[in-house]
Order: C-alpha cells, then sequence, then structure tokens
C-alpha cells in the first residue's frame, strides 16, 4: 500500500527519487529522501521511501525507525505494517513479525503480498498447515502470484506431498522460465520421487550463477567439465561438495568411474577429515584434501563436481545395485579402540550438526530421549557422537564414549566395524555405517525429509543393511523410539 503522491514539487521530487532507485542510485536517492525529510520530518511518502531503502541496505534499526514514525501518520496503513513486519522478521523477531503481518490483513484481507510474507515467516517456524493457508490465500487474490506458488510448493515437499509440489513447480518453471531456483527444487523432488533421469538433471541448477539460493559456485578450472564422455586412459579429477555424508554416499562412484568409462587415473579432492577412510577406497588413484579456491591442481583432462557423477551411471527407476560395502575401517586401526561389555554391540547418534538447515527436524534435544532403549537386555552402548551434544553422555555412566575422542572418520570407522548395530539421527555417521555395510537404523522426520531417503520407504536402496523408521506427522519422536525398542527386543 503506497501513499498517493501530492502535486507540483513534492510530486516532482517523489518522481525524481523513484528514478534514481530505479537506476541503482541508492547513495543520490538517500540524499534527496533525507534533504526532504529535514525540511518535512513527516512526510509519508518520503518516510515509506527512506524505510524501504534502508532495509534494502540490511539497515533494519533504521528501517524500523522511519516506518514508526510513518506509521505514527497512517497506524493504520497495511503497507507500512507488512513492511514494519519485513524488518521484524529480518531481525529474528518472529513475535513482532507476525503481530504486524496480522494486523496489516486485519486491515486488508486481501493484500496478497502480506499473505505472502506472513507464508514464509509461517514456513520458517515450522508451522506447514497454518503456511500452506496463507500461500493459498495469497494465491486466491491473485492467481498469477507465481513467488508465493513457488514458495507453496516448496512447502508442499517439506510436508511429503510431493506429487502436488512437481505440480506447482513445474506451474512456476511454466510461467517463469529459467528459474533456476526452482529448478533445483523441482530435481530434488523428482530425486525422492525416483525419478532419477530428470532429477539429475534439474538438481545441476544447485550450483547456477543466477540461482539466488545455489549451494555454492563451481570454480573456473582450465579443463574441461566432465559430461560422461568416455574417458579411455584419461584423467578426471573430481571435486567433493556439500557435506560430509555426501562425500561418503557419493564416492562410491568413483569406481565406476574406471570400470564403465574407462578413465585411466580418479583424482579426488575432499575433507581432510575423510582422508585416512578415502585409501580404502579402490580405484582412487590419488586423494587430496580440499584447501582453496587458489590450490594448485593436478594434472588432468576432465573435472567433476562429485554429486554430478550420479547422473551417468544411475537414471532407471528403482532398484539399483548399491555395490556395499565400498569403504572399511582398517584392520589394525581397531585395536586403538576396544569396545568393552558383553551383548549386543550398539552404536548411537543423536545429533546432527546445528548449522544445517533441517537440523530442528532430524536432531534429537538430548540423548536422554534414548534413555529407554538402554534397558533392553544384553545390550552394550556406544557413543559415535562427537561435536554437539557430546557431552550428554556424561549422564549415561555405562554408555560407552568414544566419539568424543575420534580425530577423523578412520576412528569412527574402526568403531563402526566392530558393532553389531549402529541406531541415528540422519547425519554422516549413519552414511559411513551403510558404506562399510553395517546393520542401521535411522531415525527420519515427520517433515522436510531429505531427498535421498525416498518417499514411502523404511528401507534404503543406497545401503541394503538400513532400516528406516521414519516420524509420522503427527507422531513424537518418543513414538519412535519405542518402535526401535520393540524391534530390539526381537533381534
Amino acid at each position: 500500500m503506497r501513499h498517493k503522491p501530492r502535486m507540483g514539487n513534492d510530486l516532482r521530487q517523489q518522481q525524481a527519487v523513484t528514478q534514481l532507485i530505479q537506476r541503482g542510485k541508492q547513495d543520490e536517492a538517500w540524499r534527496k529522501i533525507r534533504a526532504h525529510l529535514t525540511l518535512a520530518p513527516y512526510d509519508g511518502w518520503f518516510l515509506h521511501e527512506a524505510a524501504r531503502l534502508a532495509r534494502r541496505a540490511g539497515d533494519v534499526d533504521t528501517a524500523q525507525r522511519y516506518y514508526q514514525r510513518a506509521l505514527t501518520l497512517s497506524p493504520q496503513d497495511a503497507g507500512l505494517l507488512n513492511g514494519l513486519a519485513l524488518t521484524h522478521y529480518d531481525a529474528g523477531r518472529f513475535a513482532e513479525a507476525e503481530q504486524h503481518y496480522r494486523a496489516a490483513l486485519q486491515t486488508h484481507d486481501r493484500y496478497a503480498a502480506c499473505h505472502n510474507n506472513y507464508a514464509i515467516l509461517l514456513h520458517k517456524q515450522h508451522r506447514y498447515s497454518a503456511a500452506l493457508h496463507q500461500y493459498r490465500q495469497a494465491m486466491r487474490i491473485q492467481p498469477d502470484y507465481t513467488e508465493a506458488r513457488y514458495g507453496m510448493s516448496t512447502l508442499l515437499a517439506h510436508m511429503g506431498q510431493l506429487q502436488e509440489a512437481e505440480n506447482q513447480m513445474q506451474r512456476v518453471m511454466h510461467e517463469r522460465k529459467g528459474d533456476r531456483r526452482c529448478q533445483n527444487a523441482l530435481g530434488m523432488v523428482q530425486l525422492q520421487q525416483g525419478n532419477f533421469a530428470a532429477g539429475w538433471r534439474n538438481y545441476q541448477a544447485r550450483y547456477a550463477t543466477d540461482n539466488p539460493e545455489r549451494f555454492f559456485t563451481l570454480p573456473e578450472l582450465p579443463i574441461r567439465y566432465w559430461q560422461g564422455e568416455d574417458l579411455v586412459g584419461m584423467t578426471l579429477l573430481v571435486r567433493t561438495e556439500q557435506g560430509l555424508g555426501d562425500e561418503i554416499q557419493f564416492c562410491r562412484f568413483l569406481s565406476r568411474v574406471k570400470s564403465e568409462k574407462h578413465a585411466g587415473k580418479v583424482i579426488m579432492i575432499g575433507n581432510a577429515a575423510l582422508k585416512p577412510l578415502m585409501a580404502s577406497l579402490k580405484d582412487v588413484d590419488s586423494y587430496l584434501i580440499r584447501e582453496d579456491k587458489h590450490q594448485a591442481l593436478p594434472q588432468a583432462d576432465y573435472w567433476c563436481s562429485l554429486l554430478d557423477l550420479p547422473q551417468h551411471f544411475l537414471n532407471s527407476p528403482q532398484p539399483f545395485n548399491a555395490d556395499v560395502p565400498y569403504l572399511s575401517g582398517a584392520p589394525e586401526h581397531q585395536a586403538k579402540w576396544p569396545i568393552a561389555g558383553t551383548g549386543k554391540k550398539i552404536g548411537i547418534v543423536w545429533k546432527g550438526s546445528s548449522a544445517h538447515k533441517n537440523d530442528r527436524q532430524r536432531s534429537l534435544s538430548h540423548l536422554s530421549e534414548l534413555a529407554t532403549l538402554f534397558s533392553v537386555p544384553e545390550t552394550h552402548w556406544v557413543s559415535l557422537q562427537k561435536g554437539a551434544g557430546e557431552e550428554e553422555v556424561n549422564h549415561f555412566p555405562h554408555l560407552q564414549p568414544l566419539g568424543a575422542q575420534f580425530t577423523d572418520y578412520q576412528d569412527t570407522a574402526a568403531v563402526i566395524s566392530q558393532l553389531d548395530l549402529v541406531i541415528g539421527v540422519d547425519t554422516s555417521v549413519i552414511h559411513l555405517a551403510g558404506a562399510l555395510g553395517k546393520p542401521c537404523w535411522v531415525m527420519l522426520p515427520a517433515w522436510a525429509r531429505d531427498w535421498r531417503w525416498l518417499e514411502n520407504r523404511d528401507d534404503s536402496p543406497w545401503y541394503p543393511q538400513m532400516q528406516l523408521f521414519a516420524r509420522g506427522q503427527d507422531e513424537e519422536w518418543s513414538s519412535v523410539i519405542m518402535r526401535i525398542k520393540q524391534a530390539l527386543q526381537q533381534l
């Protein structure tokens, strides 16, 4: 909602400011706005523009002051209330943001942009049903509101409504051709549905330079990017990407580069924490540690990012040959990590990295949530937790606390190799257990389930020894843990 411009000199000044902003001359626009507000400190149009410019520049506090001053003139102005809500959202003050979104919609219930903004807030707070209602309200008012349709499509994906999510994403792609952000989201939905041919292709948008939410940017290297060509006698350089779990899961394809694409040599640039473990991966001639973009590169004919490998080997529907195990723990390293106790030896991991965008959904709040499992007879429990939450094991003296002592993933592999079972949330340790061919039970969240676990499955084609315990949308973790306890008692 914008203030109506006044005639005469004020109108000319408003037009001048608008033109400067449109031409990207923010500093000049600021000077004109400030000069005007010095003479007319309660001019609503200029206060609103000042607030918008300040927010765009990331100066949330200044933006709020201008919005609040403007609201003293027009306390029911939905546009100002929406703008003030946006500044609170930017600052992480979600309760205040919601208060002002609701006030704006109470004043003007057909304000499509405000419905969309409110939906984004609710989505961020994992209030999915309420968010879906607001997205639909925005599109009911404005059917061609593509940004709201995109937001709704990602929400539907998080809610597990994958076919409807894909339908909406396809509409966004039709309405806004070349939308790499949506293309990437579509790729992940298709991969979760097992549509690998389309999924891998669209997932390449994760690093597109015109994707504002790209995961990373491909470095510019002086060699060709590999597109699946035969590599007889040639060298392929593969760079890791994303997290440690991604590298563990997808390094399996390095062997197929040699066996199916006939590469003469395969070089991997990966993570330092994985280097000792990766010595067990066959057909990798050299494993270098990822450093920075100025790192000197070995001689190679082609290069490829790790998660672009599967598209050249895995395009058919499920099932597929998982070729597990493809990693192994060094037997001589196991002596460093003796497992005490009798009975079934079970490793546990209950938290992932707090930096992960879905950590609130995937991790347990505390190790104590698993306490009921420890009463199962003839079991010996080993903590594999490293980092966040590792100190929680101190409350359970009968657990063997090894995870906190690990220095790299070879240590983790040495311990897992001696276990009968690993139980945990969706972390890199789970992928390691799967890659080692160890029986593994994974607790998956009800919402925003990662694409690699596919939909409606309690097993994993990636890891044949794995069993998935997914949380229902109206289910607490305690119910999932009771199902795991019952399964343990039947072993």
